[in-house]
């Protein structure tokens, strides 16, 4: 049984910058993510980092070539980026790379890898959804930062399944949020352990923001509209049904998403029918 608390949340830490049994980021998806943000970067540059991982080649043609993104021939990853734009590409690479960290099976008998990730693509579409809505020139960052929102539910299954079964127990008896199950029982939550993880990756400050704060988004003093955003697309998941092993449970945000978003209720009917219908698309597209 580890020390819970402060201590144990620095023991992971330094487990997390120094193990090698941690979910990996692929390197093609760490290389994508740092090209799109360097203004020196092109198309080039992107499909040479993607051609160097043979899967996420094969996937992303898979994808690219899918009803879900218009049906046009694409015969290449080049042809990918041109059609698709550095951005789509992007998002599509780091879904592709973190579904492929999600594959198997997890080390606690209640966390389904499998609604994990159904539930963080969930996210990942209302957060793009709702980005193109308040701040379109973020929308992708938006969708990757929905991806990995959850991305310390992998770290806890990985290094703590006994206490991360207790709090999923929990959390469905109890029907509170699991971060609070988790704050409880072990003084912090998957958000803190996520952001370490955002840390040892150098993900952007718009993506490690949304992570550590997506239960919390008024505590974060520096990207709060972006991680607003995402901390609504949470909700919205789970309204939706997307609910990541932790059924019935309710969401603290779910009851005033009007008022978080500005969007009316009919408004937010819509969005909500649009994540149904794209999630279901993406989720043959990626081959789920």
């Amino acid at each position: 049984m580890p020390i819970i608390g402060s201590v144990e949340l620095a023991s992971l830490g330094i487990r997390i910058s120094r193990s090698e049994n941690l979910p990996v980021l692929s390197q093609s998806a760490t290389a994508v993510l740092k090209l799109v943000d360097n203004h020196d970067a092109g198309p080039r540059d992107i499909e040479a980092a993607i051609a160097k991982d043979p899967a996420i080649t094969a996937k992303i043609l898979k994808a690219a070539n899918s009803a879900y993104y218009g049906g046009v021939k694409v015969p290449t990853v080049g042809r990918a980026v041109q059609f698709l734009g550095m951005n789509s590409v992007r998002s599509l690479v780091v879904g592709i790379a973190f579904q492929q960290m999600t594959s198997g099976k997890g080390e606690t008998p209640s966390f389904n890898k499998l609604e994990f990730w159904k539930h963080s693509l969930a996210v990942a579409t209302a957060s793009r959804i709702l980005g193109r809505i308040r701040v379109p020139d973020r929308a992708e960052e938006l969708y990757c930062a929905g991806v990995m929102h959850d991305v310390g539910m992998l770290v806890l299954d990985r290094f703590m399944p006994v206490e991360f079964q207790a709090a999923l127990t929990s959390c469905k008896t109890s029907k509170r949020p699991l971060y609070e199950v988790e704050q409880k029982a072990y003084q912090f939550d998957h958000a803190a352990v996520g952001a370490l993880l955002a840390e040892h990756w150098h993900l952007t400050p718009l993506m490690h923001c949304a992570i550590q704060y997506h239960h919390n988004p008024m505590r974060d003093e520096n990207c709060f509209e972006t991680t607003k955003i995402v901390a609504a697309a949470d909700a919205i998941a789970h309204k939706c049904g997307f609910t990541n092993s932790v059924e019935g449970s309710v969401h603290d945000l779910a009851s005033d998403l009007c008022g978080i978003t500005g969007l009316s209720e009919e408004h937010m009917e819509k969005v909500m029918s649009l994540v149904m219908t794209e999630v279901e698309q993406a989720q043959v597209a990626l081959q789920m």
